[in-house]
C-alpha cells in the first residue's frame, strides 16, 4: 500500500536552492513559556519578546508570510523527561485534542518509554458533523486536522543528524464545504528551528528562510460525511531523502479521490547522489527523550485545532471518528499505535468543546462528540479505559453555559466547557466515571449536579437578578435571545430586546486561554439573530487570570482583560452607551481578526456612544453592510504591566479597521495613533480588495436627526453646530495637514476619506504668492514639517488662529530674498508675499 501511494507522487517539481553550502549555523536557546528564554522561566526577567516564539513571528512579520500559510509548532508544549520517560503535563483545554502517540506504554503498572521506528504514518479522519465557531482568526468555522510526525537520519550535506517535523494538514470549512490539504515542514535540528532554503533540493511549495516550509497543496469540495485520510511517506528518491505527502478522501456515495500533492526532496550531498543513495530517512516516536529542539518530543499525533497560527476553535457539535497508524520499518502492515493520549502534544493549533472516548476493535477507533475536552490516556497507558457512558442533560434556558469536572465534586481548576444544542439538550458520551456539572447563566442561579454511569438530569435554572451578570451573554439565534435580555422585548424596532447589563463578577473560568494566549470566551457573542437588539452601557466582561496556567504563563503580561463583544451574521444589533470597551492581544495576533468589537458578516449595526479605552484594536469588521459607528470615543490605554511591548499595537493603537463596504462613520473622536484603515486585501483569502465606505455626511446642523434602528442620532461630539465627519488627533500633521481633503489617515483608508473633518476652531486660508520668479521654476513653502511645492504663483495652506513660522526654498536658480518668516492667522484669510531673484 505505501509503495502504490508513494508512485502517485510523480508530478512537476521545482528546483529549489542547490549546492554544497551547508545551512546556516543554529543558535542553543531553550524555549519556553511564550518562547521567552530558559532565563526567564528560572525566574529572570526576560521580556517575551525575547524568545524563539517573538523570533519566529517576527521573521514571519518582516516576510509578510500570510498567518493562514503558518501552522507553528507549540512554544510551550508541558512535557518533560521524568526518570528517563516522556511526561506529559498539559494542564487543561484548550489543547491539540486528537491521538498523541509519545512513545510512552504501559509496562508493569507504570509507564516507560519506548522507541519506534515507521516509514509511513497514516490519519484517518471521518467527519459526519461539525459546528465550530472562532472569530478571532479570519476564518469563523475553519479547522484543521493535523498528521504531525518527526522525520530523522536526514541526511545534509553528509550529515545525518537532521530532524524535521512534517505536518500533514486538510482544513476544513463546513460553511463552504472547503477541503484543503495542505504542508508545513519545520526544522527541529537545534533549539532555533533555522529553516535554510538550501535545506531543500526539489520540492512544489515555498521556504520561508528562517522560519518553515510551506505547500499549499489541493483544494476539494465535499460535505460531510466523508473520510479523509492523509500519509506522511518517508523514502530515497533520486537517492536522496524525500517526503511524500499523501492524501485520499472518501465522500457519503462512496466517491474517492487519492493522490499526492507534494514531493519534497532534502538536499543530500555527502554521498554522491548520482550514483549512491542516501541513507534512508525514518519517522521517530521516541519517548525516552525530547526532539533536538529540545522543547517537544519526536511523536506522532492527529489532532483537530483552530485554523491556523496558534489558533483554539470551539466546537459546539461534532460526530466523527479518529484512527492513528504506523507503517513500521521493515513490515508490510499498517498497525494502530500502541498507545495514545486523547491530545497532542507539538502542534501550536488548539480546540475545546470536544468529549472523546476509545473503542477497542481490530484497530483502536476514537469517537468524537460534543462535551467536556479532559486530557488523560485512551489506551496502552495506566488508567485508561475503553468504553463510555452516556450523560444526557436538558437545560432550560437552553444558552446557559455548563462546566463538567471530573469526580463528586465540582472543581473549578479541572472543569472544562461543554457545549448546549439550542435545543437544550446536552448528550455528552464521556470515559467511564462520576462527573459533576456545573450550570449557569447571568442573571439566574448556578445549579450543580453529579451523574455516575449512563444517566440523564433535566436543569431549569431559577431567575436572580441580583446575580447581575456573572457570565457571557451569548445567543445562536433569535430564540435565546430572551433568556439573556430584560423582560417586556419582542425583538421589534419599536420594541427590541436589551440584553442584561446589571454587572456582576465575571467567574473565572471565563478566562481561559490557550498556549499561544488566544483567548476562549467572549463576553457578547450574537449569531445569526435578526431581531432588533440593544446592548445597552453593558459590564465591562473584566477577568481576573486565576486558573491552571494563568496567569504563571503570562510572563510580565498583564494578569487581567476585558472579553470581547463579538457579533456573527446579525443584523439590527445596537451597541450604546458602553463606559468601557477594552482588551488587550499578544502582538503574535498581528495579522489577525482581532478586535474588542468584532463584527463578522453582520450587517444595519449601529455602534454609538461608546468609550474605547484602546489596548490594541478597538473595532475589527469584516463583511456585512449598512453598519453605523457613530458618537463614539476612541482613545489609548496601556494595561499595567512588565513588558507592554510585547501587547499588539501598544504603541500603535488601531481603532476602527474596516474590511467592508458600504458603511458609514461620522461624528467620532479619534485620539489614537492610528485611527482608522481600510486595507486593501480581504482577510479571508488574502486577495486583492478595494473597500468603500463613508466617513461623513454632508454637513449639516447638528440638530438634525438621524434614524438607525429606533435610535435617533444627533448633535456634535466637539460640542459644535455642525455635523459632518469625525474628529482625527492626527488632522493637522504633516502627513494629514489641514485642508487637504479627504482626510485618510495617511492612506490607510485606501478609498475616499472624510471630506468634512470636524475641529474645535475654524481654519482660515494662507496664502503665499511668489513674485519675480522666473517662468516654470518650482518653489516650495514649509509649515510645521509639512512642505508644499508648486510651480504656480500662489500655494495654499490651511490653520487654525496662532502665530505661524515659515521656511521658503527655491529651485536652485532662484532664490528668495528671505528663506524664513512668520504670520499671524486671525480671523480671515492671511496672504504672504514671497519675492525672488
Amino acid at each position: 500500500m505505501a509503495v502504490a501511494v508513494i508512485l502517485l507522487a510523480s508530478g512537476s517539481v521545482i528546483l529549489g536552492s542547490a549546492g554544497g553550502v551547508a545551512p546556516s549555523a543554529l543558535d542553543g536557546s531553550r524555549s519556553t513559556s511564550l518562547g521567552a528564554s530558559a532565563g526567564s522561566a528560572a525566574g529572570g526577567s526576560s521580556s517575551p519578546l525575547d524568545g524563539l516564539a517573538a523570533r519566529i513571528h517576527s521573521t514571519l512579520a518582516t516576510d509578510h508570510v500570510p498567518s493562514a500559510h503558518t501552522f507553528p509548532p507549540n512554544f510551550n508544549p508541558h512535557v518533560s523527561i521524568v526518570n528517563g520517560t516522556v511526561s506529559a503535563e498539559y494542564p487543561v483545554a484548550p489543547a491539540p485534542m486528537g491521538i498523541g502517540d509519545l512513545g510512552v506504554q504501559e509496562e508493569g503498572g507504570k509507564n516507560v518509554g519506548t522507541v519506534a521506528y515507521t516509514s509511513s504514518d497514516e490519519g484517518v479522519v471521518r467527519l459526519d458533523a461539525l459546528n465550530s465557531t472562532y472569530l478571532d482568526g479570519s476564518g469563523p468555522d475553519t479547522v484543521s486536522l493535523q498528521l504531525n510526525t518527526v522525520l530523522t537520519n536526514v541526511d545534509l550535506f553528509g550529515n545525518l543528524s537532521y530532524q524535521f517535523w512534517i505536518q500533514n494538514i486538510p482544513e476544513y470549512t463546513p460553511h463552504l464545504d472547503q477541503l484543503q490539504i495542505l504542508d508545513n515542514i519545520w526544522n527541529l535540528s537545534s533549539p532555533a528551528l533555522n529553516f535554510t532554503a538550501n535545506s531543500l533540493y526539489r520540492y512544489d511549495g515555498t521556504v520561508y528562510p528562517g522560519a518553515f516550509y510551506y505547500d499549499p497543496g489541493i483544494i476539494l469540495h465535499t460535505a460531510m460525511p466523508f473520510t479523509v485520510r492523509v500519509y506522511n511517506n518517508a523514502t530515497v528518491f533520486h537517492n536522496r531523502p524525500t517526503v511524500f505527502l499523501n492524501y485520499s478522501v472518501t465522500e457519503a456515495n462512496g466517491t474517492t479521490v487519492a493522490g499526492s500533492y507534494d514531493r519534497v526532496e532534502f538536499n543530500s550531498t555527502g554521498l554522491n547522489p548520482a550514483t549512491t543513495p542516501a541513507p534512508s530517512p525514518t519517522f521517530q516516536i521516541d519517548g525516552k527523550q525530547l526532539s533536538k529542539a529540545g522543547f517537544i518530543p519526536n511523536d506522532a499525533e492527529l489532532i483537530l485545532g483552530g485554523a491556523f497560527d496558534g489558533l483554539t476553535t470551539s466546537v459546539s457539535n461534532i460526530q466523527g471518528t479518529l484512527q492513528l497508524l504506523t507503517l513500521p520499518n521493515a513490515s508490510k502492515t499498517y498497525r494502530s499505535v500502541p498507545s495514545a493520549y486523547d491530545y497532542g502534544i507539538s502542534t501550536g493549533e488548539t480546540s475545546e468543546g470536544i468529549s472523546e472516548w476509545a473503542s477497542n476493535g481490530t484497530v483502536p477507533e476514537v469517537h468524537l462528540g460534543p462535551g467536556p475536552s479532559f486530557l488523560g490516556p485512551l489506551w496502552g497507558l495506566r488508567d485508561a479505559s475503553f468504553g463510555h457512558v452516556d450523560q444526557d442533560l436538558h437545560i432550560t434556558p437552553s444558552n446557559a453555559f455548563v462546566f463538567v469536572s471530573p469526580g463528586s465534586t465540582f472543581r473549578e481548576g479541572t472543569a472544562q466547557w461543554a457545549a448546549v444544542l439550542v435545543s437544550g439538550r446536552a448528550d455528552y458520551q464521556l470515559p467511564p466515571g462520576t462527573y459533576t456539572y456545573r450550570v449557569m447563566l447571568s442573571d439566574y442561579r448556578p445549579v450543580d449536579i453529579t451523574l455516575t454511569g449512563t444517566a440523564s438530569q433535566r436543569v431549569a435554572l431559577a431567575s436572580d437578578v441580583q446575580l447581575g451578570v456573572y457570565t457571557p451573554l451569548w445567543a445562536w439565534d433569535n430564540g435565546q435571545l430572551g433568556a439573556i435580555s430584560y423582560p417586556g422585548g419582542n425583538g421589534s424596532r419599536a420594541n427590541p430586546y436589551v440584553l442584561v447589563n446589571q454587572p456582576g463578577t465575571i467567574d473565572p473560568l471565563f478566562g481561559q486561554f490557550n498556549e499561544a494566549l488566544f483567548p476562549v470566551f467572549s463576553g457578547i457573542f450574537l449569531s445569526h439573530t435578526t431581531d432588533y437588539v440593544s446592548v445597552e452601557n453593558p459590564p465591562s466582561f473584566l477577568v481576573e487570570y486565576s486558573l491552571p496556567r494563568q496567569p504563571g504563563d503570562l510572563f510580565g503580561l498583564p494578569t487581567f482583560n476585558y472579553l470581547q463583544l463579538e457579533f456573527e451574521n446579525t443584523a439590527h444589533v445596537s451597541i450604546v452607551d458602553a463606559s468601557d470597551i477594552s482588551g488587550w492581544f499578544l502582538y503574535f495576533g498581528l495579522g489577525l481578526s482581532l478586535g474588542n468589537l468584532l463584527l463578522w458578516d453582520s450587517s444595519h449595526t449601529l455602534v454609538a456612544g461608546n468609550t474605547f479605552d484602546d489596548m490594541g484594536v478597538s473595532v475589527y469588521q469584516f463583511g456585512g453592510s449598512d453598519n453605523t459607528f457613530w458618537g463614539n470615543n476612541f482613545s489609548v490605554s496601556v494595561p499595567p504591566c512588565e513588558y507592554p511591548e510585547a501587547l499588539l499595537n501598544y504603541s500603535d493603537q488601531a481603532g476602527l479597521d474596516l474590511f467592508a463596504n458600504g458603511d458609514l462613520a461620522y461624528n467620532n473622536y479619534f485620539a489614537l495613533p492610528l485611527p482608522a484603515t481600510t486595507p486593501g486585501y480581504n482577510p479571508w483569502n488574502y486577495r486583492a480588495a478595494s473597500w468603500q465606505d463613508a466617513w461623513n455626511v454632508t454637513p449639516e446642523p447638528a440638530k438634525d436627526v438621524r434614524w438607525v434602528n429606533g435610535w435617533p442620532l444627533s448633535g456634535n461630539i466637539l460640542g459644535t453646530g455642525v455635523q459632518g465627519g469625525n474628529f482625527w488627533s492626527n488632522y493637522g500633521s504633516p502627513s494629514d495637514p489641514y485642508g487637504i481633503l479627504p482626510y485618510n489617515d495617511s492612506g490607510q483608508i485606501s478609498n475616499g476619506g472624510d471630506y468634512a473633518p470636524l475641529l474645535p476652531f475654524a481654519l482660515h486660508e494662507v496664502i503665499f504668492t511668489e513674485k519675480g520668479l522666473g517662468a516654470g521654476a518650482a518653489w516650495s513653502v514649509t509649515i510645521d514639517g509639512y512642505a508644499q511645492q508648486s510651480h504656480a504663483t500662489t500655494i495654499t495652506f490651511w490653520e487654525p488662529r496662532g502665530l505661524y513660522a515659515y521656511y521658503v526654498h527655491g529651485d536652485g536658480k532662484w532664490h528668495p530674498v528671505s528663506h524664513d518668516g512668520a504670520f499671524d492667522v486671525g480671523k480671515s484669510t492671511v496672504h504672504v508675499t514671497i519675492r525672488f531673484r
